[in-house]
């Protein structure tokens, strides 16, 4: 179990990394197109638009990131205030002050996390092919015999 003093310097690093995270949501909010000097993308040229798009689509990684992070940070606030920080929300195991230093917002053991991300893995759909199935017989086999051709040859696109 953490001491008080050790919980007061968790508490003041959270607390540190909650404004930080405050500002980085504030500084990653999606751009539109009057950030870009434009009113609307009519007259853009496309690689203008692509450039455009694909800056607005990091901002939003960004911002996406930085939100997780805050929720993140404010549970272990909230850990701090119900007396449970540092403890295993999985396990109940405590945590090691080593963990909790390298990441203040840490909710599982090390191991708890490993097993946890091990889940999340098995649990993720499988990678759907693009193929026909072998079974499928709908009566035009030229969708089919392009399937076999690349089973057996390979796909020149790629």
């Amino acid at each position: 179990m953490l001491s008080k003093e050790e919980l007061i310097y968790f508490e003041k690093r959270l607390l540190q990394l909650k404004k930080e995270t405050l500002q980085m949501v504030a500084a990653s909010e999606p751009l539109s197109f009057e950030d870009y000097g434009e009113l609307t993308s009519y007259d853009n040229h496309f690689a203008d638009t692509a450039t455009e798009l694909e800056e607005r689509e990091k901002q939003g990684v960004l911002h996406v990131t930085a939100n997780k992070l805050l929720e993140e940070v404010n549970e272990a606030l909230e850990r701090i205030n119900t007396g449970t920080y540092g403890v295993c929300v999985d396990t109940g195991e405590t945590i090691s002050f080593e963990r909790l230093k390298a990441l203040p917002y840490a909710k599982r053991t090390v191991e708890a996390q490993k097993e946890q991300e091990k889940e999340k893995l098995t649990s993720l759909p499988e990678d759907q092919s693009f193929l026909t199935p072998e079974e499928d017989v709908r009566g035009d086999k030229r969708i089919q015999t392009a399937d076999e051709l690349i089973s057996v040859h390979g796909n020149s696109s790629s």
